[in-house]
């Protein structure tokens, strides 16, 4: 059969909550991202706010000759920066500070006063004596104490060092900037002539931003799945809509933990997680995961266990930053997140949902999901699914059925979106033509490449004709011979 290809041969020890992993300075050898795949890396992520177009463009195309080296797919996905505020400072050095110490805050070196700069005017001026703002993920913050005509002084309310373009956050204000920055739009001509899987807007806020990014990829004919960056108070008052606008969610924590009251995290984070199950949607849980790892071997108590309370509450995915960029241990880092998510998957209680069904192709796979759960005696242990555009894939796993799920499709877009769907692996093949007779030449397939075996009892979802393959109105149980 044409065109076969599997982006897994290992289900059997597979996790099913995917890993991203960031690649920087600490993982970016060829030797680390080897190790980095078998270790249990599924998407590559790479932070566009860092580093020149060329350095990006260069590691993921040695990504992808790893990648297909060891037959071993991955996804790319590329972060834009979006309407983001990075301070600037003085030749791009570190500046030192102690308590209650005044710093001034320009917008530009024009003067030998300013100690660090905020790139937008239009901040400073807005800003007001008394209001606080603050400086790498909340870790650092300030207080207007003066304002100036092209300046601002605030005091430090605590000692720090701060390293150039660390993020600013203004809790509590709205600030008008443009979804889509000057670089994010140089950063999309790259994509156009790399082949990436997911663009990642940070600071999504409304719908609106994400049409327009999407009309930025089409004009750059980019086929990439649209993740929204959910980072502040405005973002949640529209999730629904960016969920629904978008194609994934990430649930980034470190900008949203400082715009937002911090005992709310993990109210938002499990909130958002139903309501992008509850759309057949595929949602990251993301910051701060095993951030005492980018300095230790072994990560902090508490951080195991929100790794594993990810898995609790139903993510699709987890998202490694500092800790696999510029971290001592990026391959024992995401060794030791498959171990906690591998563990926890197992011993989890259900993690269906009472989704309330939106099609009949939801109703087929609760259909499904019903058999697996009440006919356990019938020992199905993976469920094959047909599907061009892949909803059906989604529908199933949003169900989170505790054996593996393939996506069989005739499109690459599909195969690649599966890197981040919570236990599904893809098979890539050139559909037949004509009515769906008999699945067996692809079960054939499926033997040939290790994702099924003789004796096994698989569930198979598929529709009537080839061609029309994602109506998905039929369920069968087959034994493979």
């Amino acid at each position: 059969m044409d065109g076969v290809h599997s982006r897994s041969l290992s289900l059997t020890r597979m996790k099913k909550t995917k890993i991203i992993a960031t690649i920087g300075p600490a993982s970016e050898s060829h030797k680390n991202i080897a190790a980095l795949m078998k270790a249990g890396t599924n998407i590559f992520r790479f932070n566009m706010k860092h580093s020149t177009v060329e350095w990006h463009n260069e590691r993921i195309k040695r990504v992808q000759k790893i990648s297909d080296s060891l037959k071993n797919p991955v996804g790319i996905m590329i972060d834009l920066q979006g309407p983001e505020i990075r301070i600037l400072t003085k030749n791009k050095g570190e500046i030192s500070f102690k308590k209650n110490e005044w710093i001034i805050f320009g917008k530009s070196f024009s003067s030998p006063k300013i100690n660090m700069v905020i790139p937008n005017c239009g901040i400073l001026k807005m800003l007001k004596k008394n209001d606080l703002f603050s400086i790498d993920n909340g870790f650092f913050e300030f207080e207007v104490v003066k304002k100036e005509k092209e300046a601002i002084i605030a005091r430090a309310l605590g000692e720090g060092l701060i390293k150039n373009r660390k993020g600013v956050n203004f809790p509590g204000k709205k600030i008008e900037l443009p979804s889509l920055i000057k670089d994010d739009l140089k950063k999309l001509d790259m994509a156009a002539r790399t082949k990436i899987d997911f663009i990642a807007l940070s600071f999504s806020r409304t719908k609106e931003n994400i049409e327009l990014l999407r009309n930025e990829m089409k004009k750059r004919k980019i086929t990439a799945q649209i993740v929204a960056k959910i980072e502040n108070k405005e973002a949640l008052d529209n999730i629904e809509e960016l969920i629904e606008a978008a194609d994934a969610t990430m649930i980034a924590r470190g900008d949203l933990g400082v715009e937002i009251p911090i005992e709310q995290i993990a109210y938002w984070q499990k909130l958002i997680i139903s309501k992008c199950r509850e759309k057949r949607k595929p949602v990251i849980v993301a910051t701060q995961m095993l951030m005492s790892m980018i300095n230790n071997p072994s990560p902090s108590r508490a951080e195991a266990t929100d790794v594993a309370n990810a898995v609790f509450d139903g993510t699709d995915a987890v998202m490694l930053s500092e800790e696999t960029a510029i971290g001592k241990y990026p391959v024992k880092t995401v060794e030791t997140m498959s171990r906690i998510l591998n563990f926890n998957e197992k011993k989890c209680p259900s993690l269906k949902l009472p989704l309330k069904p939106n099609s009949f192709v939801d109703l087929i796979s609760e259909a499904g999901m019903e058999i697996l759960e009440n006919h356990k005696d019938f020992n199905i242990t993976k469920a094959l699914v047909f599907t061009s555009t892949g909803y059906s894939a989604r529908a199933l796993s949003c169900l989170r059925p505790n054996i593996p799920i393939i996506t069989i499709t005739n499109n690459k877009k599909t195969a690649d979106f599966s890197a981040l769907l919570y236990g599904v692996t893809s098979f890539f093949v050139k559909f037949p033509t004509g009515d769906f007779r008999s699945p067996l030449p692809i079960l054939n397939e499926l033997k040939k490449q290790g994702l099924i075996k003789i004796n096994e009892n698989v569930l198979i979802i598929y529709g009537g004709n080839w061609k029309k393959i994602e109506i998905n109105n039929s369920l069968s149980i087959a034994k493979v011979n």
